[in-house]
């Protein structure tokens, strides 16, 4: 039997996007952009019409003339992006930020307390969104590797968890631009 899967990957969906329509309630369901000659990123709504970050605002209209541009609040997305991890931090202090909305966390040392890893991840996000106010995706894997993909798997605003004795059935299915690294 393979190890457990104890690690989570937890990634805020959309997130400087997310942040802009919780700040103004009037942008919600509708497509938004950050940004303006660049788009930095952009909402669920603007990516089913093919919006993406590093694309130009150019382009971007041309995809979508219904698109709203917002230039941003940079403090906020520090600020949501601290407290989102802050809540990973009060199951465990094995939590491995790689950047402002995304972060790795051991959860092995905690079941005890906590219930199951999937249990976890489902009280993570189930705060995030309860005191945040925010959308956030968790994989759960017994790799970080793996974990990152099964959270992307997971967008928008869900949980995956991979069952170590079906990693290769689940990488299998995926699109090889899921791949991390």
């Amino acid at each position: 039997m393979a190890a457990a899967a104890t690690i989570l990957h937890a990634d805020l969906d959309a997130f400087y996007a997310s942040v802009e329509q919780l700040l103004e309630p009037s942008l919600r369901g509708k497509p938004i952009a950050v940004g303006g000659g660049v788009v930095l990123a952009a909402s669920y709504e603007a990516k089913a019409f093919g919006v993406h970050g590093g694309m130009s605002g150019r382009e971007a209209r041309q995809l979508c003339p219904q698109l709203v541009f917002v230039g941003g609040h940079f403090s906020d997305y520090q600020r949501l992006g601290d407290a989102a991890i802050k809540v990973i931090g009060d199951f465990t202090p094995l939590v491995e930020r790689i950047s402002i909305d995304e972060a790795f966390a051991d959860v092995a040392g905690c079941t005890h307390l906590f219930g199951t890893p999937a249990e976890i991840a489902a009280s993570i996000r189930r705060r995030v969104r309860s005191e945040l106010g925010l959308p956030i995706s968790v994989g759960v894997a017994r790799t970080k590797h793996l974990a990152k993909i099964a959270s992307q798997v997971a967008k928008p605003d869900g949980l995956v968890v991979v069952d170590p004795d079906a990693e290769l059935s689940f990488l299998h299915e995926l699109p090889v631009e899921l791949m991390w690294g």
